[in-house]
């Protein structure tokens, strides 16, 4: 793993927009895996920025998530399809077509978690070139949290706010690079989980250290454990 550690949220997002700018330079149709949630929000900006400098295009870039949630229409408020949306593609040249998501209303959740699956391990190189991930107090990646085992491959997965199709350990360990983000006092202890001696199911992050090539992008309270 790679650590590097920034004095601000700003700063680490600045860091991780100019990671994946630098990717799509040098391969402009890379396969880039993303996450949602509140902590890449600042990264997203940051890439607006750039596209607006005119220093990176999405226009052959293609984009995959670690999950979607089920139930909804495909333009939810709720769907990560809507969230890349109002976060990136409304504000560049990226095409939805090129969003590549599990279907939020499939019924078989089974059968679109294999499907999506399929369309991953499918890939001109059997894998993505690029994961960005964030991480949980409970250091949890995707939604594989803590447990004594993971699920491995695309899989339903239930949580308090809904059903999800949800990408696996294995899955994201198959991306050719891994970057990761974290930021605040609250992600701390598990950052220092995840970098410590111990690899377990336990501390799904600690599976990270078994992958070749990851990058770990902190601000400093995040880091304030390590």
């Amino acid at each position: 793993m790679k650590i590097r550690v920034y004095d601000t949220y700003e700063q680490m997002s600045r860091a991780a927009a100019d990671l994946i700018t630098a990717q799509l330079l040098i391969k402009p149709n890379s396969r880039l895996g993303l996450t949602a949630g509140s902590t890449p929000i600042g990264m997203f900006a940051e890439l607006v920025k750039l596209y607006r400098e005119g220093s990176v295009s999405f226009n052959e870039a293609w984009l995959y998530n670690l999950e979607e949630k089920s139930g909804l229409p495909r333009m939810d408020e709720q769907t990560c399809r809507s969230y890349f949306h109002r976060h990136l593609l409304d504000h560049v040249d990226g095409r939805d077509d090129h969003l590549i998501l599990p279907d939020s209303q499939a019924i078989d959740l089974k059968a679109e978690s294999a499907r999506y699956e399929e369309i991953l391990t499918s890939l001109p190189d059997g894998r993505l070139d690029m994961q960005v991930l964030g991480i949980g107090s409970d250091a949890h990646i995707g939604m594989n949290r803590p447990n004594q085992t993971l699920e491995p491959r695309c899989h339903p997965e239930s949580r308090e706010s809904g059903m999800y199709i949800a990408m696996g350990v294995g899955t994201i360990l198959q991306s050719e690079r891994i970057v990761l983000l974290a930021n605040g006092e609250s992600k701390a202890q598990a950052v220092a989980d995840m970098c410590g001696n111990k690899i377990t199911t336990m501390v799904p992050a600690s599976l990270l250290q078994l992958h070749a090539d990851v990058t770990i992008l902190l601000d400093k309270p995040a880091a304030s454990k390590l």
